[in-house]
């Protein structure tokens, strides 16, 4: 249920859980390293046979510069590779060689490998092919628990709004967040399952493929969906006249394009772009992320408003809002309004007939500069003409927009009734306009379930993306934060490492 303005909503358990879960992770995951990391254990890759043993005795060790980590006696593993046990003397980054005899070769075996002691003494190993260090699976492990927990946590949230219809931006929230994390688990476990996932360089590799990845298995259905928007915005304009509004899909599908480009521009030209450099490959990787995100609320933003158009409010309502939109010159309903009332008083016959229970009308709407009278009056007019005893119609004629409309429309609920709270409301729109009306009922401090009426097909993109862009806009900060919180998580490995 919407909270009332002034009251502070409650955190719900489980997110407070997840939060503290994910502070003990890190608290784990920093003591562990502290206590850890200054150990390490370094796979040389030299492996020899019982029939041609490592001579142990002709094993030199060199650090360049000097005491920046210690060797201690190399010993063979189980799979008889030599393996050097390493200790973290001062931070800095050095230059080890490895020299070692083998019975039979006139010449020892080489190897060369980059170690770096980070701030916190960890020694970090870096090579061709991997970056690595003592804890990397436990570094693993809690990702990907964080990540499942994390998911599980979003779908119920989600699913939860779904059972109490609660259409909402956290609403879409919560559907974008989970399908990026089940995107991602997907194919987190196909790569683990295919012993992928080896090192820390894997997991820090897998983690800026996935939102790679995504992007290109959205590829076609968002190139889709920007020609629909480019084609429905083309058919808006026609028919409606231009106005910003009517142009966002346009401006979106641009938006979205060159985002596309600049993040997977290499691998969509074969690399026609040239070399990056590894600050270049970063802003790539965070524009990835992000292109990602907001792809996903993009999708759940359409989801949620096409479940918000299917549901149908329960036959127990105490009042229905319509929302107003113009008039004609004459003072008549437009079709599009016309379809509100009609809507309306289709539901209001339904609950009668089913429950014996009459619903109060209250058509909103107040009289523009080229109105003859006001919307509400025209509804009213026609709601009599459909049978409406003049008692069951409280009419509200102030309002210039859908906020006002439903503002004013609970000052005049208000004045009929002892408490409002205890009213049960509706409110009638057009279906691409529900979802917006979940929105602005719960900012005005009061809960009211939507009742769909049908329009135009090329209502509905351009619908979608101003919801979408409301989201953007309604939950600024936290879209801010998690932002903030990918590049801090970038920095953190940039410090550890």
């Amino acid at each position: 249920m919407s909270k009332l303005p002034g009251k502070r909503k409650k955190i719900k358990k489980r997110f407070i859980f997840l939060q503290l879960v994910t502070l003990i992770m890190v608290w784990f995951f920093v003591w562990y390293i502290d206590v850890a990391g200054d150990r390490y254990d370094l796979h040389t890759a030299m492996f020899f046979s019982e029939e041609s043993p490592a001579d142990m005795e002709g094993f030199t060790f060199t650090c360049d510069p000097e005491g920046v980590v210690e060797a201690g006696k190399p010993y063979l593993s189980e799979e008889r590779e030599v393996i050097v046990p390493l200790a973290s003397q001062k931070t800095g980054e050095a230059h080890v060689t490895i020299k070692l005899s083998v019975n039979g070769f006139d010449e020892p075996i080489i190897r060369e490998v980059d170690i770096t002691v980070s701030n916190m003494g960890t020694i970090i190993e870096h090579n061709l092919y991997y970056t690595n260090f003592n804890g990397y699976q436990l570094v693993n492990m809690l990702f990907w628990g964080w990540i499942g927990l994390t998911l599980v946590v979003m779908l119920y949230s989600f699913y939860e709004c779904v059972k109490k219809s609660d259409y909402s931006y956290r609403m879409i929230a919560y559907g974008g967040i989970s399908l990026f994390l089940a995107v991602m688990l997907v194919i987190i476990m196909y790569k683990i399952l295919n012993n992928v996932v080896n090192s820390f360089s894997a997991l820090v590799a897998l983690v800026m493929q996935t939102g790679e990845w995504f992007v290109m298995l959205l590829l076609v259905p968002m190139l889709v969906m920007a020609v629909a928007l480019s084609v429905s915005n083309i058919q808006l304009l026609r028919r409606e006249g231009f106005r910003p509004a009517n142009a966002l899909g346009i401006g979106l599908s641009v938006v979205w394009l060159t985002g596309l480009l600049f993040t997977l521009g290499n691998n969509l030209f074969g690399g026609g772009f040239g070399e990056e450099s590894e600050l270049m490959s970063v802003l790539r990787f965070l524009m990835t992320f992000i292109v990602t995100y907001f792809e996903c609320m993009l999708i759940s933003t359409a989801v949620c408003a096409f479940l918000a158009t299917r549901y149908t409010p329960p036959y127990d309502r105490d009042y229905i809002i319509i929302l107003g939109c113009a008039i004609r010159r004459d003072g008549s309903l437009t079709p599009l309004l016309k379809g509100r009332a009609d809507a309306a008083l289709a539901f209001e016959k339904r609950q009668y007939e089913e429950t014996g229970k009459h619903a109060c009308f209250v058509p909103s709407g107040g009289q523009g500069a080229d109105e003859v009278i006001s919307e509400s009056e025209a509804m009213e007019r026609y709601l009599l003409s459909q049978g409406v005893e003049p008692e069951y119609i409280k009419r509200e004629d102030k309002s210039v927009n859908t906020f006002e409309n439903m503002k004013l429309s609970k000052k005049v609920i208000e004045e009929n009734t002892d408490d409002i709270s205890a009213e049960k409301i509706a409110f009638s729109t057009t279906n691409y306009h529900v979802f917006r009306g979940y929105i602005l009922a719960a900012k005005n401090g009061f809960e009211a379930k939507g009742i769909s009426a049908k329009t135009k097909w090329y209502f509905f993109p351009n619908a979608f993306i101003r919801e979408f862009i409301g989201l953007l806009v309604d939950q600024l900060w936290r879209h801010l934060s998690f932002i903030g919180a990918m590049i801090l998580l970038l920095i953190a490995i940039a410090w550890i490492m």
